[in-house]
């Protein structure tokens, strides 16, 4: 009988060089695959534990998609870090702002108690006090509840033409007691402007705008506004004399 000729040699150099390919490829594949998915699981493991600083840098042999799945990681966790932020500060200062009026309001009433031994003058005083800050905690309620309508979309804005100009105007003598105790003057110019929006809403921008002006403008100072149209355009600038933003806030 004849036998087989069986070339053993060649057979295990075929076995060796699959093994070798094999091996080689399946690197190259959990390189190319496996090895980034791996990276983004764990970041993602650390944005679960509240750590939004963490960011993906994609190696430079990546893969197109893994580079704009890494991109796309990066930026949410910039928008989380960047919210986690605005809700800190948010908290911080409605916070602030809550407990001004709120240790007034027991001040004078605490004043208020030795009521037999005060003037009328100083009860008024006390008693117009209590009320004005009653006000302000009216009105930042009203604002936080605006700003939760807003983040919550829950507002269907209704839209009607009406004068922007004058709206403005409405704005800066609705806050006239408060530039009128810092001697703040205007230098006023605005273009006569009709103008398509959400009246009410719009009315907060300009309250908020100019209130700040005077909050932050020294004694004495001056609030320059302008109100134009160009290309199609409003254009509505506010300029004070107070310390500005800082650079850190500005990116906010």
């Amino acid at each position: 009988a004849l036998k087989p000729d069986w070339n053993f040699p060649i057979i295990l150099e075929i076995i060796i060089v699959s093994v070798i390919v094999g091996g080689v490829a399946t690197a190259f594949v959990s390189k190319l695959f496996f090895n980034p998915i791996k990276k983004l699981r764990r970041a993602m493991d650390k944005v679960a534990d509240g750590d939004f600083s963490v960011r993906l840098d994609p190696d430079e042999s990546a893969s197109g998609e893994i580079q704009e799945l890494y991109s796309g990681f990066n930026l949410m966790t910039h928008e989380l870090s960047t919210t986690e932020v605005l809700q800190t500060d948010f908290v911080s200062n409605v916070s602030h702002e809550f407990k001004t009026p709120i240790n007034a309001i027991e001040g004078y009433a605490t004043l208020l108690q030795d009521y037999e031994n005060l003037t009328e003058q100083d009860k008024d005083e006390y008693i117009n006090k209590i009320l004005f800050n009653t006000r302000r905690l009216s009105n930042l309620v009203g604002n936080i509840l605006i700003l939760s309508k807003i983040d919550n979309q829950a507002i269907t804005p209704q839209k009607a033409l009406y004068r922007l100009d004058e709206q403005i105007r409405q704005a800066i003598l609705l806050l006239e007691p408060e530039w009128i105790k810092k001697d703040i003057e205007f230098d006023v110019e605005m273009d006569d402007i009709n103008y398509n929006g959400c009246e009410n809403l719009m009315h907060h921008v300009w309250y908020n705008l100019i209130g700040n002006a005077i909050k932050f403008n020294p004694p004495s100072g001056m609030i320059k506004i302008r109100l134009s149209k160009k290309e199609g355009k409003v254009i509505f600038t506010i300029e004070d004399n107070g310390p500005g933003i800082s650079e850190e806030a500005k990116k906010h």
